[in-house]
C-alpha cells in the first residue's frame, strides 16, 4: 500500500502517550476497523470451552488484557506509540459503523504539532497497481469498505463509500466511474448518488438482491441497468456467459456466489484481485479465508456450495487470484505464487472448514435486535433481553438461533435453558393478557347487545 506522507511516516516511535485504545460491548463483528490499524487490532477468539465445529483449536491471540468489553469481536494487539499509530487509530475509530471502538486522545506533550486533520485524510490508499482502498465508509452500507479499480475510459467502484467531495473529487482525478459493481443488498446505499455525479456510469447488482422498494436497512435498487441472474459459469459486467477456460483471461468477470444473500456477486480482476463484498474474507485467528456464519442472511450450505464452486474452478486450473478483498472483515494477500494450484489450495481450506458448521441463516428480525441491545443497553429493548438472558456476559445470546451462539466471544451455554424458561413465560403472560383482553372485549359486547334487547 502507498506510504503515508512523510511528515507522519519520519515520526520516531516513542513508548510514551499516544492515546488508548478501547473496544467497548457495541462491537458486533464487522471487522472492518482491522483493516485501517492491522498492527494494533484483531480479532477476539471465543471464550466458551467448545469452539463452533470444524473451527481450529482455540487460539489465545496476544490481545491486551483489559483492552475490550467481554463479548466484543475485537481487541487490542498492543496501544499506539507513534504519530503514524495514531493516525491509523483514528482512521479505525472513524470506520467503525457502531462507534464501539473508542480511543482515549494522547497526552498533551504529544500531540503533533500541526493538527493530523480528518481520520481518513490519508485515504484512499493504493494496494496494489491500479486498485484502490477508498476508505470514507458509510454507515449506511454499515461501513463496508469500498474500492476503486481505475481504469482508462472509466473505473469500476466496488460497493459505496460515504459520497464525500474528497471520494469524488479523488475518483474524478482518477478517470472517473463507467461501472458500479454492488456485491450484495446490503451495500447498495448511496448508488444514486454516485449514479448522478458519474452520469453515464452503469450500475450492477444480482437479480435476487433487488429492492424495488427502500427501507432504513435497504437501499431501492429497482432502477439499476443491469440485473444479473445467478448462473453457474463467470459473466461479464453486462451477464454474457464466459465459459470455464476464458476466465483466467478476463480483464474483468462476475462469479454468481449465493448464499450470504440470494443475490451476492465477487468480482475477479485480472485473475489477481477477488473483490467478495460480504461472502467471504480471511481470518488472522484462523488462519485462511472464512465466511461470516453469524451474519448470514439466505443459507449457509448454499454459501457453502457457492465455494465449492470457486474451489472447482481453481481446481480445473480456471481461477487464481492473490487479493481477497471483502466488504467486511480482513483484506488479506494470500501466501503462495498466486497460481490457480495455490487458489485452490486456499479454497479448499475454506469449504472443509465451512461444511461442518450449523445450517441454517440468521433472520434479520432476530439479529437486529440483538444488534440493538449491545449498541444502545440502556433503551427499553436491552433492559428486556436482559431482563430474560440475565446480566451480564452473554445475556443477547438468547435472541438469536441457536445454531448461531457458539460464534459468539462470549457465548454462555449454560443461559440458554434460563433464558428460553423466562421467555416461555413471558410469552404465556402475554398470552394471558391477550386472552383476558378479548374475554373483557367480548363481555362487554354482550352486556351491551343484552342492554340493546
Amino acid at each position: 500500500m502507498d506510504d503515508l506522507p512523510n511528515h507522519i511516516v519520519r515520526e520516531r516511535v516513542d513508548e510514551g502517550d499516544w492515546g488508548r485504545l478501547h473496544v467497548t460491548r457495541a462491537c458486533c463483528g464487522a471487522g472492518v476497523c482491522r483493516n485501517f490499524a492491522p498492527e494494533l487490532l484483531a480479532e477476539v477468539a471465543p471464550a466458551h470451552a467448545e469452539p463452533a465445529r470444524g473451527d481450529v483449536e482455540r487460539r489465545s491471540l496476544p490481545v491486551l488484557e483489559g483492552s475490550h468489553d467481554e463479548g466484543a469481536f475485537t481487541g487490542v494487539l498492543r496501544q499506539p506509540r507513534s504519530q503514524a499509530d495514531l493516525v491509523a487509530a483514528r482512521a479505525a475509530v472513524a470506520a467503525c459503523p457502531v462507534h464501539a471502538l473508542r480511543l482515549r486522545p494522547p497526552a498533551e506533550r504529544a500531540r503533533p504539532a500541526g493538527a493530523l486533520g480528518p481520520p481518513f485524510r490519508t485515504w484512499p490508499r493504493r494496494i496494489e497497481d491500479d486498485v484502490w482502498a477508498l476508505g470514507h465508509p458509510s454507515d449506511k452500507n454499515v461501513s463496508a469498505t469500498a474500492y476503486f479499480i481505475e481504469r482508462p475510459g472509466g473505473g469500476v467502484l466496488v460497493d459505496l463509500p460515504r459520497p464525500t467531495e474528497a471520494v469524488f473529487r479523488f475518483l474524478e482525478e482518477h478517470g472517473g466511474v463507467r461501472w458500479i459493481f454492488i456485491t450484495h443488498r446490503d451495500h447498495a446505499h448511496h448508488h444514486a448518488e454516485f449514479a448522478a455525479r458519474f452520469p453515464g456510469c452503469r450500475r450492477i447488482i444480482g437479480a435476487a438482491d433487488v429492492n424495488l422498494r427502500g427501507s432504513e436497512y435497504k437501499e431501492a435498487t429497482g432502477d439499476v441497468e443491469v440485473q444479473l441472474r445467478d448462473r453457474p459459469e463467470p459473466m461479464t459486467l453486462e451477464g454474457a456467459p464466459l465459459a470455464d477456460g476464458e476466465l483466467a483471461g478476463a480483464e474483468l468477470a462476475v462469479l454468481s456466489q449465493p448464499g450470504h444473500t440470494a443475490g451476492s456477486m465477487c468480482l475477479l480482476y485480472r485473475g489477481r484481485f477477488l473483490f467478495t463484498g460480504d461472502h467471504l474474507a480471511y481470518s488472522r485467528r484462523l488462519g485462511h479465508i472464512a465466511a461470516f456464519r453469524l451474519q448470514c442472511w439466505d443459507d449457509w450450505e448454499r454459501q457453502t456450495r457457492s465455494v465449492r464452486r470457486l474451489a472447482a474452478l481453481a481446481e480445473a486450473g480456471h481461477l487464481r487470484f492473490t487479493w481477497l478483498l471483502p466488504g467486511h472483515g480482513e483484506w488479506h494477500r494470500l501466501e503462495g505464487d498466486g497460481s490457480a494450484r495455490a487458489t485452490a489450495a486456499e479454497l479448499q481450506r475454506t469449504v472443509a472448514w465451512m461444511e461442518p458448521q450449523a445450517p441454517g441463516h440468521v433472520p434479520m428480525h432476530r439479529f437486529i435486535p440483538w444488534v440493538q441491545s449491545r449498541t444502545s443497553p440502556r433503551s427499553l429493548l436491552a433492559r428486556a433481553v436482559r431482563a430474560i438472558g440475565g446480566e451480564g456476559p452473554g445475556s443477547e445470546a438468547w435472541v438469536l438461533p441457536r445454531a448461531v451462539r457458539s460464534y459468539l466471544p462470549d457465548h454462555r451455554p449454560e443461559k440458554d435453558a434460563k433464558a428460553l424458561l423466562r421467555a416461555s413465560l413471558v410469552a404465556a403472560a402475554a398470552l394471558g393478557v391477550a386472552a383476558g383482553a378479548v374475554w373483557l372485549a367480548a363481555s362487554a359486547v354482550g352486556a351491551a347487545v343484552t342492554r340493546r334487547a
